[in-house]
């Protein structure tokens, strides 16, 4: 046996034993999320590439053990072949494409990997399989298996184009570095097979993308709180048709569920010369859909995001989670806040769309030293702006996330002047109603905020919720009420 046949076997076995340990982590983490079951296909890609690979070296040196190498080569040019497309469904877990261009890609992956699969129970897609002169294996590649096989290097050009297009650097990086090193890998297997050194790489590739996987679903609190709530709603669902001693424990989890989503509401209010902020929201029920965030950018500037997701209870909590999540994720990556909503919408919207909810979402950047407010609106009730104690709002429209795919936004750019006051609340509000059925309505909140629109932040928002309960008397809210106001001082 060679040096070479030695470093090559070991090389697929470091990676096999790799691949293996990453999908026993991901049956582990759970199923049922396609990142994991993406993940899961691009390592049994690698597992049949590297099983097979090693024993039909072992096969073309030993040739006195028997069986069939050139048999076993078509398998390993299989698992070679489906690494592009599993590459590319994993890489699209986290950056979702519109559904037609998904549909268009399975499609073709199916088509291709149907005529693959043709070839491989026809053995017709290696050919003329040896041992080479270092001990390594020394084969050609049929012209059909060639040209279908051109499609790998088709689809991890896509997984890269999404990586670029999403600046995967700057919140999934460990995936971008396990994409690069995979791609590379494959580039190079094609150039100069009898590099072993490069299976090794495959292995480190695969460790950064399982690093992801695990980052994502382990270190992340608003993941954990998704997973929670999602163990929480099948399990609670079974126990309320059994006692009522089941529906009291469901009680106390409802209200830990309504502890940990207060949790994600900013706890602190941020501190930035020349702006002053506060902010509420109560959910009508123990969990709801509305929250709100601040963000504060390295150059000083304020963001404020303010959000209502369709319904109420758990499924709203779960949603709002995640527009929460997608927010935090993208808004250093856009100064344009239409843009930023569009591409949250762009990621939203294939799971709202799915479960037919949608969220309004106002996203609000202000400059305390420019005095200007940067504006942008999907479908939730226009800021107002207090000024010398007169009260207008700023139009400012747009399609709730979710509502369509190809949805769009626009921002509004507001020029301010020391003292001026923006309110930005959500529509239980404005909904809030009494013993009569009667609302609140927009002209008791235009002149509640008239009236107190002089004041600090945090008593605008005292004096607004009371104003709103006073009106409610005994009546429990109906929807979630968020509430949210911004000062510019000299």
């Amino acid at each position: 046996m060679t040096s070479f046949f030695w470093i090559a076997q070991a090389a697929n076995a470091i990676t096999l034993t790799v691949a293996l340990a990453a999908l026993l982590l991901v049956v582990w983490l759970g199923p049922r999320r396609w990142t994991n079951q993406s993940f899961a296909l691009f390592l049994v890609a690698i597992i049949v590439w590297m099983g097979f690979s090693i024993v039909a070296r072992l096969l073309v040196n030993v040739p006195q053990l028997g069986g069939s190498p050139a048999a076993l080569m078509n398998w390993v040019a299989l698992g070679f072949a489906l690494v592009g497309v599993t590459l590319f469904w994993f890489i699209e877990s986290f950056y979702p494409i519109g559904r037609r261009w998904r549909l268009a890609a399975n499609l073709l992956a199916l088509v291709i990997y149907a005529l693959f699969v043709l070839l491989l129970i026809e053995n017709a897609v290696v050919t003329d399989v040896r041992r080479g002169a270092d001990g390594g294996i020394d084969f050609g590649i049929s012209p059909a298996a060639s040209a279908l096989s051109a499609f790998h290097y088709l689809y991890e050009g896509v997984a890269l184009y999404l990586l670029a297009r999403n600046a995967a650097w700057r919140s999934h990086r460990p995936l971008l570095i396990g994409a690069l090193i995979v791609v590379a890998t494959t580039v190079a297997a094609l150039l100069s097979p009898a590099i072993a050194v490069q299976t090794y790489t495959i292995a480190i590739g695969t460790l950064f993308m399982a690093y992801e996987v695990v980052r994502q679903q382990l270190f992340n609190p608003l993941i954990q709180l998704n997973q929670h709530l999602e163990t929480e709603v099948g399990r609670r669902t079974a126990e309320l048709a059994r006692s009522l001693e089941a529906q009291e424990r469901v009680r106390s989890e409802l209200a830990a569920a309504r502890t940990i989503q207060l949790s994600l509401l900013p706890h602190a209010t941020p501190t930035l010369p020349n702006i002053e902020v506060a902010g509420s929201s109560l959910p009508a029920k123990e969990v709801g859909g509305d929250f709100f965030a601040y963000h504060t950018f390295a150059d000083g500037r304020l963001g404020v995001a303010v959000g209502d997701v369709s319904g109420k209870g758990i499924p709203a909590a779960l949603l709002m989670a995640l527009a929460l999540n997608t927010f935090e994720t993208l808004v250093d990556t856009y100064d344009d806040q239409g843009d930023l909503l569009s591409a949250c919408n762009l990621s939203l919207a294939p799971r709202m769309m799915q479960s037919r909810q949608n969220a309004a979402f106002l996203s609000v950047v202000l400059d305390g030293h420019g005095y200007e407010a940067r504006i942008a609106n999907a479908g939730l009730v226009a800021p107002l702006l207090w000024r010398a104690g007169q009260v207008r709002y700023i139009e400012s429209f747009g399609l709730p996330l979710g509502a369509m795919h190809t949805a769009s936004y626009a921002q509004q750019v507001l020029a301010l002047r020391p003292g001026d006051c923006l309110l930005l609340v959500s529509d239980g509000i404005v909904e809030a109603m009494n013993a009569e059925r009667e609302l609140w309505g927009f002209e008791r909140l235009e002149s509640a905020f008239a009236a107190s629109g002089c004041a600090a932040p945090t008593s605008v928002v005292e004096s607004i919720l009371a104003a709103a309960r006073g009106f409610m008397g005994a009546m429990p809210p109906h929807d979630d009420m968020t509430i949210v106001a911004l000062r510019v001082c000299e």
